[in-house]
């Protein structure tokens, strides 16, 4: 039996709603995010990101958004998620903070 997609993010601790950059970290030196895109989790399974619009899993405590493919699976951790990567020799940590949870994630897209 597959759970719907409402079911599985209750189980990982996804809230959908809108995470916006909070911070990120290249290789030991932080950086501005703030002019970043956020991320608007939707409770049907589906997420956008500026342009970008696809699908989310859960599993455990990670999320894996179908079309961020560069990131791979971020670990969600209450009310944020966290993105760790290797990319042109350096390691990224991106933590994007949910500030409009708690409802339906938004409706448009």
């Amino acid at each position: 039996m597959t759970l719907p997609a409402a079911a599985l993010a209750a189980q990982a601790g996804v809230q959908p709603g809108v995470y916006r950059c909070w911070s990120f970290n290249i290789s030991g030196g932080a950086g501005s995010c703030r002019m970043s895109s956020p991320i608007t989790i939707h409770a049907d399974g589906t997420y956008d990101e500026s342009s970008t619009h696809g699908t989310w899993r859960a599993r455990g405590n990670r999320i894996t958004l179908s079309e961020l493919k560069m990131r791979g699976p971020g670990v969600v951790a209450g009310n944020k998620i966290v993105f760790e990567y290797d990319f042109r020799g350096m390691h990224h940590t991106v933590t994007y903070l949910c500030q409009e949870c708690g409802g339906g994630g938004g409706t448009n897209r």
